[in-house]
C-alpha cells in the first residue's frame, strides 16, 4: 500500500475536517456545514463519509482528505501530505537513492544561502552607510515606508562586485553553488555579485521561505537592464509562483478576491494603505499555473495592469486563462494613471474606491474599445467589432455570453446570430497558457463516458430522496450504458456502503457515481421533479425506439414483431402526453 493509500485508509475525513469546521453536523447520510472556503449563510459544503470525500455546492471545491488539507491550510500537495500522515500517525516513506537525498541537502543549502542574502541586503538598506542611496530611492521616490520594508525584506545591493561574494563564502558555500543558484556570476574570468546598485526584493513561496530575488536597478548606466532576476533553481519556478502571495495570505480572511498587477512595487505601496490581497507575476506574462494558485485562494482575480496597450494585452491574455480554468475576473479601472502606485501615490483614499468599483472585465474593455471611436460610423463600428468580438470568444460561461452578445449586437445594431456566428468562428480549441512552448503537446483524454444530463438527474434526485429503491423505473430507460450500469448497481445493493459500490464500477465511471452521491436540492417538489424527468425520459427511448423499430422494419418487412412493438410504444407515447406519470 502507497503512502497516500495508507494515510487515507487511516484519516477519517469527518474528523479531520469537523476539526478545521466546528459547524459540521450530520444530514442524512452526508454531513454539512458552511463552505470554510467561501461566505455563504446556508450551509453547502457536504462531506460524505462513505466516499470519504467533500464537495461544496457553492464555491465548487472538491476533492479528497488531502486536498481538503492542501486548501485549507492554503499550500502545495507535497505539504498537505506531510500534514495528512502527521495527523494519521504515519511515517512517510523515504527516498533513499544518493541523487535524492544530494538534491534534498542541495536544497537546504540554497534556502540558507537566500535567507543570509536577504538578511545582509536588508541590513545594507536599512543600518550601513552604503545603502544610504538605495533607502533613499525606496523612502522618497517610491515612497516605501520602513514597515513594509521589514514586511518584505526589501534590501539594496550596492555598486561593489564582491560584498556578497565574500559575506556567503564567509559562511562556508562554495563559488560554484553560488553560481548556479544565481547569487554570484562569471564575468572577464573573474567571479562577482549578481546585484549591483539594485533595490532588491526577495520572492517568498508559501511558506515564507526565500527562493529567488528580484533586482531593480537604481543607477546611472542606460544600458544596465531595469530589472534583473533570479534564475530558475530547484526552489524556484518563476511561472509557478506570485509575488506578494506569503504576504497576501491574511488578508484573504475577509476577502474573495486577489488584485493582480504588473509590478512588484504596486504591492508595496497598496500594502501601505493596508490593502494586502495583492500578487504579481514575476518578470513573465500570467501563466496558467500561477492563475491556477490564485483560484485556490480566492474565487475571483481582479486585474490591474497598466493602462498602455501592453496592459491591454496582457489584460486580455490574463482574461483568457481566467475563462479557460473557471476563475471569476474583473477589471480595476487605473483611468488618470499609469499604474496602481502611480494611482496610489497621488491619491491614496482613491485605491480603495478603485477597487470597490471593480467592473466585469467585458464591460470595463466595452468601455475601453469604444471611447475613442465615432460608434456613429462605420468606420468605428467596424474597428470596435474587430477590437471586442475576440474578447466575447473567449466567455465560456452561457449567460454571460448572451448577455455581452446582445449588448453587442445592440451597439453595433446588428443581429444577435451576427454576433453568436463571428464569435464562434474566432473561437479557439483549448487554451494553452500554461507556458508550454508551440512543439510541447497538451495531452486531451477523449471520454467514451458520455451520459444523457436527464439520465443523470433522475438519478440524483432518486438517490437524494431516498427514493431509487421503491421507484418503478426500469434501468433499460436508460440509453447510455453509464448511468444504467451505476443505476443498477444502487438498485441492486439498497444497503451496501456507497464507498464500496464506488470500488465495484470501472474507474471511468466513478466521477458520475460520485456526482449522483454528493447531490443536493432545494425548495421544490422532489417527487414532481422525479415524475417529470422520468416522464421526459421515458418520451425520448419511445422516441428513439420507434426509430430504430422503422429502420429494421424496412429490412425485414415481414417480421410482424417489429409493428407490434411500434404500435405498443405509440400507444404508450400517447398514454403519456394525456395522464400524469408517474414511477415514485
Amino acid at each position: 500500500m502507497s503512502d497516500i493509500e495508507n494515510i487515507k485508509a487511516k484519516l477519517d475525513i469527518v474528523d479531520v475536517i469537523g476539526s478545521y469546521v466546528p459547524d459540521l453536523k450530520k444530514a442524512g447520510v452526508n454531513f454539512k456545514a458552511r463552505c470554510p472556503f467561501h461566505s455563504e449563510k446556508t450551509p453547502s459544503f457536504t462531506v460524505n463519509p462513505s466516499l470519504q470525500i467533500f464537495k461544496c455546492f457553492g464555491c465548487g471545491k472538491v476533492g479528497d482528505v488531502i486536498k481538503f488539507i492542501e486548501e485549507i491550510e492554503h499550500t502545495d500537495f507535497a505539504d498537505a501530505l506531510k500534514i495528512a500522515a502527521e495527523k494519521a500517525g504515519i511515517e512517510l516513506t523515504r527516498e533513499s537513492s544518493s541523487k535524492n537525498s544530494k538534491e534534498k541537502a542541495e536544497k537546504e543549502k540554497l534556502l540558507n544561502a537566500n535567507w543570509l542574502t536577504a538578511k545582509y541586503y536588508n541590513y545594507i538598506l536599512t543600518q550601513h552607510k552604503s545603502g544610504k542611496k538605495g533607502l533613499e530611492y525606496a523612502t522618497k521616490k517610491r515612497k516605501i515606508d520602513l514597515q513594509r520594508i521589514h514586511d518584505f525584506l526589501v534590501g539594496y545591493a550596492p555598486n561593489k562586485t564582491d560584498n556578497l561574494k565574500k559575506f556567503l563564502i564567509s559562511k562556508g558555500f562554495e563559488e560554484k553553488d553560488l553560481i548556479r543558484w544565481g547569487l554570484l556570476v562569471e564575468r572577464n574570468n573573474k567571479t562577482i555579485d549578481k546585484f549591483r546598485e539594485r533595490l532588491i526584493q526577495p520572492i517568498f513561496n508559501l511558506k515564507g521561505e526565500v527562493v529567488a530575488f528580484s533586482g531593480r536597478y537604481i543607477g546611472s548606466i542606460k544600458e544596465a537592464p531595469k530589472y534583473l532576476n533570479s534564475p530558475e533553481t530547484l526552489v524556484y519556478k518563476k511561472k509557478e509562483m506570485l509575488y506578494g502571495l506569503h504576504q497576501a495570505k491574511e488578508f484573504l480572511k475577509d476577502n474573495n478576491f486577489l488584485i493582480l498587477v504588473e509590478g512588484n512595487i504596486d504591492i508595496l505601496s497598496s500594502h501601505r494603505v493596508e490593502i494586502g490581497n495583492i500578487v504579481a507575476p514575476l518578470g513573465t506574462a500570467l501563466t496558467i499555473n500561477q492563475a491556477k494558485l490564485i483560484k485556490r485562494f480566492g474565487e475571483y482575480v481582479y486585474f490591474c495592469f497598466d493602462t498602455d496597450a501592453a496592459g491591454t494585452k496582457a489584460l486580455i491574455r490574463g482574461m483568457g486563462i481566467a475563462e479557460e480554468i473557471e476563475l471569476k475576473h474583473k477589471v480595476i479601472d487605473l483611468t488618470g494613471y499609469q499604474d496602481a502606485d502611480d494611482l496610489i501615490k497621488a491619491v491614496p483614499e482613491e485605491w480603495k474606491v478603485r477597487i470597490e468599483n471593480a467592473k466585469q472585465t467585458m464591460d470595463y474593455l466595452i468601455e475601453k474599445f469604444s471611447e475613442d471611436l465615432d460608434m456613429g460610423s462605420a468606420e468605428g463600428k467596424s474597428v470596435f467589432e474587430s477590437r471586442i468580438l475576440p474578447c466575447l470568444s473567449l466567455v465560456k460561461d452561457e449567460v454571460l455570453f448572451n448577455h455581452y452578445r446582445k449588448t453587442i449586437a445592440s451597439i453595433l445594431e446588428v443581429s444577435e446570430n451576427f454576433i453568436d456566428s463571428r464569435a464562434n468562428k474566432l473561437k479557439a480549441p483549448a487554451l494553452r497558457h500554461s507556458g508550454q512552448t508551440e512543439n510541447e503537446v497538451v495531452e486531451t483524454k477523449p471520454s467514451n463516458n458520455t451520459f444523457n444530463p436527464d439520465e443523470k438527474y433522475l438519478l440524483q434526485l432518486l438517490v437524494y430522496s431516498n427514493l431509487l429503491e421503491s421507484s418503478q423505473f426500469d434501468a433499460d430507460n436508460f440509453l447510455s450504458d453509464s448511468t444504467k450500469t451505476v443505476f443498477t448497481i444502487l438498485k441492486e445493493n439498497p444497503e451496501v456502503d456507497f464507498g464500496i459500490l464506488e470500488s465495484k464500477l470501472p474507474q471511468e465511471y466513478h466521477q458520475l457515481f460520485e456526482d449522483i452521491i454528493m447531490f443536493e436540492v432545494r425548495d421544490i417538489d422532489i417527487k414532481k421533479e422525479i415524475n417529470s424527468t422520468a416522464q421526459n425520459l421515458r418520451k425520448e427511448y419511445i422516441n428513439k425506439r420507434l426509430m430504430q423499430l422503422r429502420k429494421e422494419f424496412k429490412l425485414n418487412p415481414e417480421d410482424l414483431s417489429l409493428m407490434e412493438e411500434v404500435d405498443v410504444l405509440t400507444k404508450e407515447r400517447k398514454s403519456i402526453d394525456s395522464k400524469n406519470y408517474s414511477i415514485v
